[in-house]
């Protein structure tokens, strides 16, 4: 595993030998920007999923929020900034830690960037393993923690505002999915080759 400070470019030879090699690539956006924009329905149903799950428990007070008056407001401290940096953490740790051999592969790192972190690999996995990999830290903090947490009481408005976020910030991951198990048949190997996806039966 290694820690890098940009993504990984990626190498034309090698997506090249992996097309001779009879690999066929997803049909996926290719930047950033565009992934996040087909990406805006599944923040809608991310958000939704979390909201209906939390209302088992707790009412949406808007006013837990800032909320005053038909305005928001939000009150940027350290701790605020250092949950938000935490949350980020734990999402792209909960993707590395399924990642297969992940301590000692070399093709597996952790991204640090401005924007926040990510995860990347070239290892080949199985479709099963890399929607797991995928929807892992969606389904993890964003359904498995506020059905524990209401259950037993604790969902405070800074848990929920986080959990929140990480349903919004969970798109990109759930459009992985989307575009895996509608392009992928269920017994085919993937590999990334930078920002790009491979399958091969």
């Amino acid at each position: 595993m290694k820690i890098v400070f940009q993504i990984p470019k990626t190498d034309p030879e090698k997506q090249a030998e992996l097309l001779l090699q009879k690999w066929l690539k997803v049909k996926e956006p290719n930047s950033i920007f565009t992934a996040i924009l087909f990406s805006i329905p599944f923040m809608i149903l991310g958000l939704t999923i979390t909201i209906m799950l939390m209302s088992m428990f707790t009412s949406a007070n808007l006013e837990n929020y800032g909320a005053h008056d038909g305005t928001i407001s939000f009150n940027f401290n350290i701790l605020f900034i250092t949950n938000i940096v935490l949350l980020l953490l734990l999402h792209e740790l909960i993707h590395l830690i399924l990642v297969p051999n992940f301590l000692k592969s070399p093709n597996t790192g952790l991204g640090i960037q401005f924007f926040g972190g990510f995860v990347f690999t070239e290892e080949i996995m199985s479709r099963k393993r890399f929607i797991l990999i995928s929807i892992a830290p969606f389904g993890v903090i964003s359904i498995i923690l506020p059905l524990i947490l209401g259950a037993i009481g604790c969902l405070g408005p800074t848990l929920i505002f986080l959990m929140l976020l990480n349903a919004l910030g969970s798109s990109v991951d759930l459009l992985n999915v989307w575009l895996i198990l509608f392009q992928v048949p269920k017994e085919a190997k993937i590999m990334n080759s930078g920002m790009s996806t491979f399958w091969k039966v």
